[in-house]
């Protein structure tokens, strides 16, 4: 994540030491002090320096900065050491070994010479390699480490070893084709070691892809170093090259995590801006990789990703300050439009200065310390506020800050050379600590709040079933009401449709009970005791019936009403309402007993039926209850007023119904009922009525 990124903190130590740096360059590219290989000898313009001498001893303790790494390794830098010449001229000659090349002007730095592009350019390098080395032989060669982009031929004495890149033919100036990007070429040279001056001659056509090394554009960068050195310049940049892939491999993860879970719960914002912050991040990583790999990438396409490195590192920070706002206080729109114009203002930084090299880009560490103070400020603030878990995040600040923005530029203030391991640290600091910290975090939280979720969830599942438990019984304690009330087919009919609707039943039998002097008795009787006696009589007739399936229609003072077959018809109505009547008599007999003995006042019951046709249906809409009308239940009601205590009295039309009913006792077939007729009775309000006393067969 740094290309021009880690400075900020570097300009507090710069402030204490009273001195500002000279740029703000990246710290994957800054060349430490102890990197520069000054030459031997002074010499700058005209006459013939003496050729560079290289022993093996020199190459181990000379140091030049390759571009792809970070820190200095052993060889020599060519261009500052040699003292090369250069000229804008392509003749075949400028290959030889003798040839005299000391009109051309030397080059001791490539910052500051005018390659023109799509112009070939000689480079010669004179080198010495002593027949015999003390410390150590050079009889497999050297490596030769080319840092540039374009197309080049190399020469050694004369005869071409190698090339990348296709030149015109020497003295033309035809189509060219530069070679692909690779951060670094690498070409074996076997010198004579005849003890003489011996020429590396470069033909070279500059193809710019820009290159910021110590603020300052060099096209072209030449080394020389042992084999074993570049064995080892391998292993480190193919350790590199995994770190970035881990980084890259790490943050693509996170972030396609953080689209799953946008995805279940699309509502989050913290999700969502972490699953930008994530998005950037991988450019970052990605453009930060990719000029470390020798992929073969197009020069066109390594411009495009610096273009988007300078998008995407300002875009990271922007949407980092917006995940952690997110997390622990509140995303305002004058926050954000405040952090998105530093934002674009870092990015068109990054282009000026990329395009103007001369451009001093030192205050971009001043707008990027804004975005880390920011994270810092909310990560405290939530730690000391005790948010639940904000010490994950407070960690991956202190991480993210001290050790991927500070140590580095602590280094770099001191001129001191970062360890390995220490810079390996310091980029999994970088790239990973806030990334992860806050993907941690995220999701504890998600998980807590699920656990918090699910607990609310089974307290509202107990809840409901509590509910739904007591609706359920108070529906059965309203439906049975409501059959108390009213006959179960009448109730079905009122809670399907909300109406009852009255119908004609051609054949059903009336009951009617009534106990003698009720009047007289309850004077006798306090008013909790009439009102108990009569329940209790009440309650077993209203057993008795339920027993034999008549409906109980309604109680007028000491009179209780039934009716047999109805609401739905059937044909056994008068047999099963006698049958109830000889129960309810029996009852009442049972309890004068009782009563009598105890010297107490009791009750003695008149029980009268009758059958016909009724109409029945529900009165009112206010108490409403089941009721029937019509000839039928005077008739029935007659009967009982004209019948005798303790005895059954029915009309003619029961008897008519009953007279053949027939019952099996002792395996014989006998009437059900007996009957003793009365002959015609006079009744009150009507005609005389034939009625009969009945009673239980045999």
């Amino acid at each position: 994540m740094i290309k021009r990124g880690a400075n900020g903190l570097w300009l507090f130590l710069a402030l204490a030491a009273g001195r500002l740096p000279p740029t703000m360059a990246s710290p994957d590219t800054l060349a430490p002090a102890t990197a520069v290989i000054m030459p031997e000898h002074g010499f700058r313009s005209g006459g013939r320096a003496p050729p560079l001498i290289i022993t093996a001893e020199r190459l181990r303790n000379g140091r030049f900065v390759a571009r792809n790494l970070v820190f200095p390794v052993p060889g020599l830098d060519l261009v500052r050491a040699a003292h090369p010449r250069y000229i804008r001229e392509d003749r075949a000659e400028f290959a030889a070994r003798d040839f005299d090349d000391t009109a051309w002007p030397v080059m001791d730095s490539t910052a500051d010479i005018g390659f023109e592009r799509g112009k070939v350019h000689w480079v010669r390098f004179d080198l010495i390699l002593p027949k015999e080395d003390p410390g150590d032989t050079l009889d497999d060669g050297l490596e030769l480490s080319l840092f540039s982009q374009g197309a080049m031929e190399i020469y050694l004495n004369g005869k071409a070893v190698d090339h990348f890149g296709t030149l015109p033919p020497v003295g033309q100036e035809r189509t060219y084709h530069p070679a692909p990007f690779v951060p670094r070429r690498t070409v074996r040279l076997h010198f004579a070691r005849d003890g003489l001056p011996e020429t590396i001659a470069l033909r070279y056509l500059y193809e710019p892809v820009k290159d910021r090394d110590t603020g300052i554009v060099e096209p072209l960068k030449v080394a020389v170093q042992l084999p074993a050195e570049t064995r080892r310049m391998e292993r480190v940049e193919s350790a590199t090259l995994l770190q970035y892939g881990v980084f890259l491999g790490i943050n693509l993860i996170i972030m396609l995590l953080a689209l799953v879970i946008l995805a279940l719960r699309p509502r989050d914002a913290s999700w969502r801006r972490m699953s930008f912050f994530s998005f950037f991040m991988v450019l970052v990583a990605f453009t930060n990789t990719a000029p470390k790999v020798s992929a073969n990438f197009s020069l066109a396409l390594m411009e495009w990703m610096k273009y988007l490195n300078f998008i995407a590192y300002p875009f990271a920070l922007l949407f980092l300050v917006l995940v952690i706002r997110s997390l622990f206080t509140k995303v305002t729109w004058r926050g954000m439009l405040f952090f998105a114009v530093i934002t674009l203002v870092l990015v068109g930084s990054g282009f000026l200065t990329y395009h103007f090299p001369g451009m001093d880009g030192r205050y971009d560490g001043w707008l990027m310390l804004v975005f880390f103070f920011e994270v810092a400020v909310q990560s405290i603030r939530a730690v000391r506020a005790k948010v639940r878990g904000a010490w994950i995040v407070g960690i991956g600040a202190v991480l993210f800050i001290f050790n991927g923005v500070l140590l580095e530029q602590l280094y770099q203030f001191l001129g001191l050379v970062m360890p390995q391991e220490l810079r390996t640290y310091m980029r999994f600091s970088l790239y990973l600590t806030m990334p992860i910290t806050i993907t941690v975090y995220l999701s504890v939280r998600s998980v807590l709040n699920a656990r918090m979720l699910g607990r609310q969830r089974d307290d509202l599942d107990v809840e409901v079933m509590d509910r739904t438990a007591d609706l359920h019984f108070e529906k059965e304690r309203s439906e049975a009401l409501l059959h108390n009330i009213l006959p179960e087919a009448v109730a079905q009919e009122l809670k399907s449709t909300g109406t009852a609707h009255a119908e004609l039943l051609e054949q059903v039998t009336v009951l009617f009970t009534d106990f003698k002097d009720f009047t007289e008795i309850s004077k006798q009787l306090g008013p909790k005791e009439l009102v108990h006696a009569i329940h209790e009589y009440f309650s077993a007739f209203d057993g008795i019936t339920g027993k034999y399936g008549i409906e109980k229609i309604k109680t007028i003072g000491d009179a209780y009403m039934a009716a047999g077959g109805l609401p739905l018809p059937n044909t056994t109505h008068a047999q099963d309402v006698v049958r109830a009547a000889f129960e309810m008599r029996d009852y009442v007999a049972a309890g004068k007993a009782r009563k009598m003995a105890a010297g107490l006042p009791y009750f003695e019951v008149r029980i009268g039926i009758h059958s016909g046709p009724v109409v029945a249906g529900i009165v009112g809409v206010k108490k409403f209850q089941y009721d029937i009308w019509g000839d039928t239940v005077n008739t029935a009601s007659r009967m009982e007023s004209s019948g005798e205590v303790g005895l059954v009295n029915i009309s003619s039309t029961t008897y008519a119904i009953l007279k053949d009913v027939k019952e099996v006792k002792d395996g014989n077939e006998v009437p059900a009922f007996t009957f003793t007729p009365r002959g015609m009775v006079e009744a009150k309000g009507k005609e005389e009525l034939e009625m009969y006393f009945v009673n239980n067969g045999g």
